[in-house]
């Protein structure tokens, strides 16, 4: 049975993990996003229309000039961006927010307009698929867990999961789909069309391809880290100048650099932490023991809770309720797991040394308690100096909080392209059979 998946309150700023670490004397500083600033998800310089959009979206409901402070653009740019978003649906007049008794001509503040247009997404994991619908915003409207099929011929997989997709979507009928996010694991080509998932089962096939045919809008493939980090940049109501290491754990792991902000995006897609050695005792699909991916993801630790008797099934959930119930069992197993992850996190941190090291994944937050371990053993392991660990502040909802925010990619990078796109095919489109 799908299962509901929270809906996050609106994004906050990180919390620190608790922890003695203290924050490294380099300092943080917060900037303003130009309008030659790059895409903060990767991509190209920004035009003139994202600038705006993305502006308006970041302060709120702002005055023209103040999109023109916030993105140094001129005025008559500013004038002409907002009148072509407001024509396209995108951007909406508040004139019922003019403080009453203005004296001369009213300044009429902008929003994003979060009723006309929607985003779908979906998160493909190892055992789980997430499936979002979102607004321009980025916030989470509805979304749903179910299966991931196993041992599938991929094709079929997406074609099921695109259509389950597609009737969520279909329970917001006032909204118009502009893009759908497919976030996925795996090993994905250069051109990010074609994945190779060995823990799936699944060879290469065209994912865009399949998805696009049964969703019936444009889709963008998205690397799970990259969707993660992407997710916190864009979302975050700043930018962190400098670098920071976004490091996902849930069933699988993966780390990512973003630099100003921006993704750090290798054309062959992100590299991998998921064979760094830890520790454990847990074999690995590559024949090894000990490393990361294998000690800490959700399936390990719920198989030695079912084996030591402290859950009756190797369910991850169970394990995270009977330690928050009292089992001392559960939270050893738990702290065990924290322990390793930042040890694993540690490790990335000596390499990088990135300004702020950011954790996301419910390996990190579904066990509070276990955050302080992480930081006391990431401590314990890192030979740099210390450096306080930040939470991501999606919690349970970050998959379906990556996914929508993946499909808001292209439309945050150049709005009135996707406007265009979309008018394009509508006419044409035929819905294929359910």
């Amino acid at each position: 049975m799908p299962r509901a998946v929270p809906r996050p309150d609106r994004p906050t700023d990180r919390a620190a993990v608790p922890g003695r670490p203290v924050p490294r004397p380099r300092p943080t500083h917060r900037r303003t996003v130009r309008a030659s600033a790059p895409v903060p998800l990767g991509g190209t310089a920004t035009p003139a229309a994202a600038a705006v959009l993305g502006a308006v979206r970041r302060i709120g409901a702002p005055f023209r000039d103040e999109v023109v402070v916030e993105t140094g653009l001129s005025h008559a740019t500013v004038n002409r961006q907002i009148v072509a978003l407001v024509e396209a649906g995108l951007v909406r007049e508040r004139p019922d927010l003019v403080r009453p008794g203005t004296v001369g001509r009213p300044r009429v503040p902008v929003e994003i307009d979060q009723d006309r247009f929607g985003v779908l997404g979906m998160h493909v994991g190892l055992h789980r698929t997430t499936l979002a619908v979102g607004d321009l915003r980025g916030t989470v409207l509805a979304a749903v867990d179910v299966p991931t099929p196993r041992d599938e011929d991929p094709g079929r997989a997406l074609h099921g999961l695109s259509l389950a997709l597609r009737r969520l979507g279909d329970r917001h009928p006032e909204r118009s789909v502009l893009q759908v996010g497919l976030v996925i694991g795996g090993r994905l080509s250069g051109e990010r069309d074609r994945l190779g998932h060995p823990r799936l089962g699944w060879d290469t096939a065209p994912l865009a391809e399949i998805v696009d045919r049964i969703a019936l809008s444009d889709v963008v493939v998205v690397p799970q880290i990259e969707a993660v980090a992407g997710a916190e940049s864009l979302l975050s109501p700043h930018v962190d100048e400098g670098t920071t290491l976004h490091v996902y754990a849930r069933e699988a792991v993966g780390a990512v650099l973003t630099v100003d902000g921006r993704v750090h995006a290798p054309s062959g897609g992100p590299g991998t932490i998921s064979h760094l050695p830890v520790g454990g005792s847990e074999p690995c699909p590559c024949g090894r023991t000990g490393c990361l991916e294998a000690a800490v993801g959700d399936a390990a630790v719920a198989r030695a809770a079912a084996a030591a008797g402290v859950v009756a099934q190797p369910v991850i959930e169970q394990v995270v309720a009977a330690a928050e119930e009292g089992s001392r069992r559960a939270h050893d197993l738990l702290v065990e797991r924290a322990h390793l992850l930042g040890r694993g996190v540690a490790l990335v941190r000596d390499v990088l040394n990135p300004d702020r090291v950011v954790l996301a994944g419910q390996a990190f937050t579904a066990y509070r308690q276990g955050l302080a371990h992480v930081s006391e053993s990431f401590s314990r392991t890192t030979a740099l100096p210390p450096m306080s660990l930040q939470v991501s502040s999606f919690g349970p909802a970050l998959q379906a909080v990556a996914a929508c925010t993946a499909a808001l990619r292209p439309i945050y990078a150049d709005p009135l392209a996707v406007l265009r796109k979309l008018a394009a095919r509508t006419p044409t489109r035929k819905a294929p059979a359910r």
